[in-house]
Formats: structure tokens, sequence, C-alpha cells
């Protein structure tokens, strides 16, 4: 039996968001652990970028949505151009196309949902001696768009989806990435308030089933489940237009508090936070409260780093802030406005636009062989990310419950199909995978026993296979459901169903090589070959006077042969079986006063 392999979603646990470039001049590298400013970029930007580095942390590039820079701060060989806008909001995105390990796509959106529309373009990093080349520019998908676009991956785990909103509709557009590219053909979704502005960002929570967004200019802020198989945007939740111009929005590590930053136009600046396991949609809007204020008048969009922390970009300061906590309920949460001193470069509305990671959340995935015979025992893999203890619950199994990593010995006497539960946690939170009838145990295979026969061992038919042992040791080649003993002693088989399930009988204290079958005080009478295919031979050990009767029955004790035969001059006879079912038969022998009844078998 194989084993079957469940997956959650993937995790992009490397150290792709490590480097961020934004605003003017400013940048952050996280690959101590901590941010620490950098100040050789090439960006100027008003509002929207992208930056992305390879597994290990180190700078591939950076984008401002209209020209692309490479890890040496230069114009990336046909890096000019893009139609992404320098103050849109989200300007860009990039996403590594699946299967590749050189190839990254630049979505883009521009200014003021022009008709520029939402693009992509191409960068090959084996080009340039690794510097990398925009091959493809500007290949339009849609148009009219917002400021938004945001990306998260499929529930296949391989491919992405890439969400933007329509400009002044209610629609948005999910596009798949595949390893053959964009599919050109979305998902559209009518769904939600008509965006009467562009201003805004638009963010997947970091296990990609929920999509948050803020439209400034409206005093919009909205909520809304994703389907990551079917890139369905669905329930939304809108909240009152009494938060004044929200830009920048973004979700805890654990997926549970949604944080929407207001500008401070015509009003404080300042952070909310929203608590989305408060219930009801209702209850999720009054859980609001204000986690933190800036001295600044705008602030600007939030970005979860790589550190588990939000950091928000105040605009024309040297600092960017940070929830310190942001899975913490309320002011515990700890904003500190002034959390990253940028070294003399200064902030913008803009931080890196980045496919969420998900190493932040537990997420359970594990294997096993689950068709299993009555009797036996399961053993589990755990292939789950990110977790530091697990709970497993096993109904209908011995034992039903563990805190193993990997559970073994899971045992199951009763036939039927049962569910399996994985808790995956650690101080982020946990996910829950349950897998209703991921169990099967095969019904009871057929009880088995063993018959004799003179020298032949016979087994209950029925079985796919069998095989016969000598003492406990395999004998090679005995794998019929007879075998014709050539040694005394004990002997088992072990039959196997059609399910692969096993059954054992056994013999004990069997004579081979035993006389002739006896037939009064005339003669000895040999039965071969036992089980028989074509032709039956009894042989008698010298010739008899007078005639000999043969009748042979079924096992419904129909007679299906008779005939009477002379042996005085040939103690051989011979019987034409080939006519026979297969089955036991009885043979009856004979001779004035005298019988003889023994069995045999027909192939």
């Amino acid at each position: 039996m194989l084993p079957v392999f469940v997956f959650s979603i993937p995790a992009l646990a490397q150290k792709e968001n490590n480097i961020w470039y934004f605003g003017s001049g400013a940048g952050i590298d996280f690959n101590s652990g901590s941010p620490v400013a950098l100040t050789n970029g090439a960006l100027f930007t008003t509002e929207g970028c992208a930056s992305i580095a390879d597994t290990a942390g180190n700078l591939l590039f950076y984008t401002d949505g209209v020209t692309v820079y490479n890890k040496v701060h230069s114009v990336m060989t046909n890096g000019i151009g893009l139609l992404g806008g320098n103050s849109s909001s989200e300007s860009s995105i990039i996403v590594p196309l699946p299967g590749s390990s050189t190839l990254y796509y630049i979505f883009t959106t521009p200014n003021q949902g022009s008709v520029d529309g939402l693009n992509y373009s191409v960068v090959d990093m084996s080009l340039q001696g690794g510097l990398g080349e925009v091959t493809v520019l500007n290949s339009l998908l849609h148009a009219p768009i917002g400021e938004k676009v945001c990306a998260t991956p499929h529930s296949n785990g391989t491919d992405y989806w890439i969400v933007a909103h329509e400009y002044a509709t209610d629609v948005f557009y999910s596009y798949q990435l595949t390893s053959a590219g964009v599919n050109l053909v979305p998902v559209i979704c009518n769904i939600g308030l008509v965006h009467n502005g562009y201003h805004g960002y638009l963010k997947f929570t970091p296990d990609g089933t929920r999509i948050g967004l803020a439209v400034g200019e409206a005093n919009e802020i909205e909520l809304f489940d994703f389907d990551r198989t079917t890139g369905i945007v669905s329930n939304p939740i809108t909240f009152p237009t009494t938060y004044s111009y929200p830009y920048g929005v973004e979700f805890s590590p654990d997926n549970s508090k949604f944080y929407v930053a207001l500008s401070g136009v015509g009003s404080t600046a300042g952070i909310y936070q929203f608590d989305m396991l408060a219930g009801s949609p209702a209850a999720i809007i009054s859980s609001g409260q204000l986690i933190g204020t800036s001295t600044n008048q705008y602030m600007g969009p939030l970005q979860l780093g790589p550190d588990g922390k939000i950091y928000s970009a105040r605009y024309q300061t040297g600092y960017v802030g940070v929830i310190d906590n942001p899975n913490a309920m309320g002011l515990a949460c700890n904003y500190n406005d002034t959390a990253v001193f940028l070294n003399g470069a200064m902030s913008s509305f803009g931080l890196p636009n980045q496919i969420p990671r998900f190493d932040f959340i537990p997420v359970a995935i594990f294997t096993a062989d689950n068709h299993i015979c009555p009797g036996t025992c399961a053993d589990f893999t755990n292939l789950s990310q990110n977790a530091t203890s697990y709970i497993w619950t096993f109904p209908g199994a011995n034992p039903g419950l563990s805190i193993d990593a990997n559970p073994t010995q899971i045992c199951y006497n009763i036939p039927g199909q049962y569910s399996v539960t994985l808790i995956a946690t650690n101080s982020n939170g946990s996910d829950t995978l349950t897998l209703p009838n991921f169990i099967t145990v095969y019904p009871q295979p057929s009880p088995q026993g063993i018959m004799q026969s003179g020298d032949t061992l016979i087994a209950n038919q029925g079985a796919v296979s069998y095989q016969w042992f000598y003492s406990g040791v395999l004998i090679p080649g005995a794998t019929d459901y007879f075998y014709v003993s050539t040694q005394s002693g004990n002997f088992n088989v072990v039959a196997t169903d059609a399910n692969g399930c096993e059954v054992e009988a056994a013999i004990f204290d069997v004579i081979a090589n035993t006389s002739p079958l006896s037939f009064g005080e005339v003669a000895g009478v040999r039965l071969f070959p036992n089980p028989v295919n074509d032709e039956l031979t009894i042989q008698f050990d010298h010739a008899i006077s007078d005639e000999i009767q043969i009748e042979i029955y079924n096992t419904g004790g129909q007679k299906v042969y008779s005939s009477v035969e002379e042996t005085d001059m040939n103690p051989i006879l011979k019987i034409d079986a080939r006519n026979f079912a297969s089955g036991f038969f009885c043979l009856k022998l004979n001779h004035g006063s005298k019988s003889l009844t023994t069995k045999f078998i027909k192939q």
C-alpha cells in the first residue's frame, strides 16, 4: 500500500522578503534578525515599490513600478518604462514564476486608475551575468485598474494568485500564475463597494484566506474571504466611513488581527486594530480600537516584516514605526512611532509590496499508510511547518490521542473508516487539519484452515495468494492453496485476500510418505496426482481378481462418475478428470464386501 500525502498551505519560509528599498533612498536589511538601515539604494519614489531577494536573503532587484534596479543599484537592462506609477499606492509586486529559479513577474498598477491598467513584465535573472534583464515589458492584463495589487500562493502549493481591483467599480480580478505563465482568463467577482477612489492598499492575510483593503478618498474599509483554490472573493464586511482617509492595511502573523492606518487628512494620523475572531461582522467592526498615533500628519502603508512585526511608513520623516507584537490584543501590541532610524534617508508613502510569508504560523501537514487491515497499526509522518507542538486524535484507534511529533503504532481492530485530526501549534497560533474517513480498515479476511489428505495439505480456497512454511521457515515456490508434504513436521500457511490482508492457519505433527491406502487385506492403493488436473491414477500394489466398482461424488453428495473395472491383468486404472469441476471430491472403491473411501482435489 502506498503512503497518502495530505498537504495544506505551502510556506514561503525563506528570506526573499529580507531586503527592502523604499521612499527617498531608504532601505532596511532584516538578515541579522533585526532591521538595519540601508542608504545605498537608488529608489526615490512617492508611494509604491517592491523588492525581492534570493532564498539566502541576497538582494536580486527592486522597482518603483517604473524602473527596475538590479542588485548593484544600476538600472537593469531593459528595465525602463514599466507602466506602473511611482505615485500609485501599490505600484508593483514581484512574483516568482512557479517551477523556475530565475524568472520573476512584475505586476504593475498605474497612477489614479489610468488606462495603462494592470500589466506584467518579466525579469530573467540568468541574463547579464546574474544582474538580470527585463525580457517582457508591459503585457496588458486589464484596464482600468485601481492602485491596488496583491498576491498569495495558490492552494495547490505551486501556483500564485494575483488579485487587483478595477477602478470605479466593485470588480475584483484574480489571475493565476502557473509554470506556463499568466492564465489570461481571470476569475471575476462583482462584490463589495464601488471604489470611488484609488488611493490605499490591498492585502492578503498570511494564510491567504482573507483580503483587506482601504480606499482613502472615500473613507472605505472592507474585509473579504478568499478561496485559494478557485480565486473567488466573497463575504464582504463593510466598515463605516467614519475612519478618515484609511490608507495602509495589514494583518497579524496569526491572521487574527486586522490593522488599518489613517493618513491623518483632516484628523490625527493613527492605527486601528480590529479583532477578526470577534464573531459576526458587526462584532468585528465594533472591536476596533486605536493602538497608536503619529506625530506626523500622514501615515502611509503598513507592511508585515520577516521578523513578524508590522512596520509603518511615515511620510517625509527619517523613521519607520513598528507594531512590536501584532498578535496581541489592543495596546499590548505596542506601537512605537520612531522604531527604526533610517540613517539620513527619508520614508514616504510606500513600503515594499510583497507576497505574505507563511512561516509566522504553523501549517498542519501529514502522511500515512491509510488503508490497513484489522488488527494492524498505522504510522504517521508529520510534515507540518513552523510548529513546535502537536495534538493528534485518532477516533476508534488505540491509542486515541498522541502528542508525539510522529505517532507510531496507532492500531485499529474494527473494520470501517476513521477520521484523523492534527493540531499544529506555535507561539503565533495553531492550524487544525481534520481528514474525515482518512483511515480505511478493511473487512476481516475469510478464516483459514488446513485439511490433510494423504501427503497433501489443503488450505481453504478463496484467497488471492498463499505461502506455505515448514517449522516457521518459508518454503520457496510453495504458493498454491495446497502443498504436498515430503517430510513430516509442522506446517502453516499465510493466505492473503484481495485487500492485502493476511490470515494464518497451522497444522502440526504431519506424517509424510505414509504407506498406501489400505483396501482391507486385499491390496494397498495409491491415488495420484492429488490435486489432479487431467488424469487421475489409481494404482494397486498387485492385481486383484474380480471386478472393482469405482464411484466419485462431489461435495453435494451427487455421483459424478461410476464404472466397473477389471484389475486382474492391469493394477493401474486411469480416470479422465478434465470434465470435473474444480473442488473436492470423494472417491469410493468397492470390491466384494470390502470398500475404501478417500478424497482428492480437482484443480
